[in-house]
């Protein structure tokens, strides 16, 4: 008998993404029921965050898969920016669950309860611990591999539960250990302030995105040493610049020919240098511009650590 194809994605990023939506919502119903049965914040909170974390996940996957609409006419430049406003929405979703948990914690030392279900609370929340540590994991490498903002967002969302959950166990602990219930609401501040920081860190990457900020130095220094390893063909290089979309890197850089070069010569190589480019980021676009020496180029061939980025010296005139 012909099984049904399960629908899951075939692409990493957005089987990523799926993983992590099935994870949280599992989480999610747990810590919430034994938060409601226990009476904890601290659970009770973490509950609530992952149903933000419920919500994130989605917004991954749905931003995953349109960034991997191909380029049209009113997006020649392609979708990838929906990774980009995903990890900001994000951003958002952490600082307001840290927010929500900072009101919970506050409210809880102004009035504090007579006595907390402790037991059940440390088994949800160590299950928690360990079920997180194992989807970040996956979730993490996936995000090495792809690029994608959304899932690098998503997995320091993820790494958050991994240190909520363990804080939470620490705070649970403390109660159990002395009697004092304001280590609950304690554990919960200090969670908020973490979620913060969590938050405006995921924030401030996604904004690079949006600025078009450069590749990392890795990056631009294998392009540099790709462009160098055919010094002996063309005369020089400039305008290299680099950004991202998405997944996908942008590589734009002018070569300069020799001035008996031909043109069709002159493109085989930019063709060699492009492959290679490609050899490290299959779907990278690269835009190499060839351009007769004229004089005017200062260029990296006798700097090694140059970028190709000094300018140009005025063209001289007989």
């Amino acid at each position: 008998m012909r099984s049904l194809p399960l629908p899951i994605p075939a692409d990493l990023a957005s089987r990523a993404a799926v993983v992590s939506f099935i994870s949280n919502v599992a989480l999610m119903a747990l810590k919430l029921t034994v938060g409601i049965v226990t009476g904890s914040v601290a659970v009770l909170s973490d509950g609530v965050d992952s149903g933000q974390d419920v919500f994130a996940s989605a917004i991954a996957f749905l931003s995953v898969r349109y960034a991997m609409r191909p380029a049209d006419f009113s997006h020649p430049y392609g979708h990838g920016r929906a990774e980009t406003l995903a990890a900001m929405v994000q951003s958002l979703l952490i600082a307001g669950g840290g927010a929500y948990i900072l009101l919970r914690a506050a409210l809880r030392l102004a009035d504090p309860p007579d006595e907390i279900g402790v037991n059940l609370g440390l088994v949800a929340m160590a299950i928690t611990a360990v079920a997180n540590l194992a989807v970040v994991q996956y979730v993490g490498r996936v995000a090495r591999l792809t690029n994608s903002p959304a899932i690098m967002s998503d997995a320091r969302h993820l790494w958050t539960n991994v240190v909520q959950a363990l804080a939470i166990l620490a705070g649970l602990g403390l109660v159990a250990a002395t009697g004092e219930i304001a280590f609950d609401a304690l554990i919960a501040l200090g969670l908020a302030l973490y979620l913060f920081w969590t938050a405006g860190h995921i924030l401030w990457a996604a904004l690079h995105d949006v600025l078009d900020a450069s590749l990392g130095d890795d990056d631009v220094r294998f392009i540099q040493q790709t462009i160098l390893r055919h010094r002996d063909e063309i005369a020089g290089y400039h305008r290299l610049r680099t950004r991202r979309s998405g997944q996908r890197p942008y590589v734009d850089v002018h070569i300069i020919q020799p001035a008996a070069m031909t043109v069709a010569r002159a493109s085989e190589i930019a063709d060699h240098i492009e492959a290679e480019i490609h050899s490290r980021w299959p779907g990278a676009i690269v835009t190499i511009q060839t351009e007769p020496a004229d004089g005017r180029f200062l260029g990296p061939m006798q700097s090694p650590e140059s970028r190709g980025l000094e300018g140009e010296a005025p063209l001289r005139r007989a």
